[in-house]
């Protein structure tokens, strides 16, 4: 072999070292993992497995993680090109006795059907579509925190570039923008997405992270997907699946049903009924209030919801009672259904009345407000009339739930443990209204109305006829 074939040898090695060695950008790290998931001719996939979900905001006490459900069998289905995505979870329930809220109890089999498309959300609840404009922002991000849809919205956007070492190998983080969020996804040396996180809002929480790992990647068709699935929101799991079939380019059909398309956005409405002198009934759909007239005050029982809804009880209390300062707010719970408007309040300088264990968590999120902690009892009054909170002792709902009791009107107003619906009691009662009887008992309340936030006022008979005890 001759000096100069040696040295055309010599040069194509060293210029193979050097591109092997040539600093990556994001482009070729995303067009590397496009090859490798089989992203790029991919317009829709089908999955579908088992595992556990967990309620968001349901905890039994703000520092303990989600409550679980177990997924007896979990369907995703997305289309890629026109942003949609339909999501079947069948569920039973997870922890037995039951922890913490998000519809606990389950009896039997539940099953959730969750879509969007583009800026469109909505629910099945049998055939009947029902709106659901609130989860539109999460479920079109969710789309993007798949692996194929992390690559696709990546390359589609200005995407930057960081190499870094983790435990003795090499990842590259992506990052960039989609819409108005901050999307960042690891992708390994062997050009597999490994993880994304992101961040959604949450009426609570404010900016709330939400990070998704992904592991035991197997070829299906050709296509690259991962087995194992597993995402946290607010520093809990939310959701952890095994995956068991995966259909790529799987036709998807998800059309906005009219019913959708055409619902007009739901007022945010307070409907008043008076229970007593000096006591209303807040109705608001779903989640309701009650506000409390004092000599030179008033007190309101429950914020759920939003600040939206807040704003509105609070326009309403304004009309209803006109000149008297609002000085508190009773706090039956942390459940961020019914701690969703409690920021607007401490933005006004409203006292926060609360469960010792939420004070801290509180402050935490809401820094300048003023809150007042409740063991197991404390009473507001001004001599004329008498306001006593009281913990719901042992209900494992929330280790801090708290009723109002008003003495002088025979009222008790309560959360989640007892929430009147039309039709026959459950079987077997609910523990959480089990619960509650023996708490009224204990304290020897005498009550004649149960107030709930969930529900319609009724006599504590229909309480005591849904735990099947006698009621003569």
């Amino acid at each position: 072999m001759t000096r100069s074939t040696y040295s055309k040898l010599g040069l194509v090695a060293a210029l193979t070292s050097a591109l092997a060695c040539a600093p990556k950008d994001a482009k070729s790290v995303l067009e590397g993992a496009a090859s490798a998931l089989g992203a790029s001719e991919l317009s829709s996939i089908q999955y579908t497995g088992q595992g556990s979900n967990f309620a968001l905001g349901q905890s039994p006490r703000p520092d303990a993680p989600w409550p679980k459900f177990n997924v007896l069998r979990y369907e995703r289905a997305i289309d890629y090109r026109t942003s949609s995505s339909r999501e079947v979870l069948v569920r039973t329930q997870g922890e037995n006795p039951p922890r913490g809220g998000g519809g606990q109890p389950l009896a039997g089999e539940q099953t959730q059907t969750l879509l969007v498309s583009g800026a469109t959300a909505w629910n099945l609840a049998g055939e009947n579509a029902v709106a659901a404009p609130a989860a539109a922002a999460e479920r079109a991000i969710q789309i993007v925190l798949t692996p194929h849809g992390f690559v696709k919205a990546a390359l589609a956007s200005t995407p930057t570039l960081a190499e870094e070492t983790r435990d003795g190998r090499t990842v590259y983080t992506i990052s960039f923008r989609h819409g108005d969020q901050d999307v960042r996804g690891t992708i390994n040396a062997e050009n597999l997405v490994e993880s994304i996180e992101t961040t959604i809002q949450n009426t609570v929480l404010g900016v709330m992270a939400v990070s998704t790992s992904f592991s035991e990647y197997k070829d299906f068709g050709g296509v690259q997907f991962p087995t194992r699935i597993v995402q946290s929101q607010g520093g809990h799991p939310t959701l952890d699946v095994t995956i068991a079939e995966v259909t790529p380019n799987a036709p998807v059909e998800i059309a906005i049903p009219e019913a959708v398309a055409s619902a007009a956005p739901a007022p945010v409405t307070v409907a008043s009924e008076k229970l007593a002198d000096g006591v209303w009934f807040l109705a608001g759909g779903s989640h309701h209030s009650v506000l409390v007239e004092f000599q030179d005050h008033v007190a309101v029982i429950e914020a759920p919801l939003s600040p939206e809804r807040s704003e509105a009880v609070m326009a309403e209390v304004e009309k209803l009672v006109p000149g008297k300062p609002l000085r508190y707010l009773v706090n039956t719970h942390h459940h961020f259904d019914h701690s969703g408007g409690v920021q607007t309040y401490a933005a006004k300088g409203v006292t926060i009345v609360t469960h010792e264990m939420n004070v801290p968590f509180y402050q935490g999120l809401y820094s300048g407000g003023t809150f007042e902690a409740v063991g197991d009892h404390k009473s507001l009054t001004d001599g004329a009339r008498s306001l006593e909170i009281h913990l719901v002792q042992g209900n494992t709902h929330n280790e801090g739930l708290l009723m109002v009791y008003l003495p002088k009107e025979k009222i008790l107003v309560e959360a989640d443990a007892f929430s009147p619906r039309p039709g026959p009691p459950s079987t077997p009662a609910n523990p959480f209204s089990v619960n509650l009887h023996e708490n009224i008992v204990r304290l020897n309340l005498d009550v004649e109305r149960i107030v709930p936030i969930h529900g319609t006022v009724v006599p504590l008979t229909d309480l005591k006829t849904a735990i099947g005890q006698a009621t003569d």
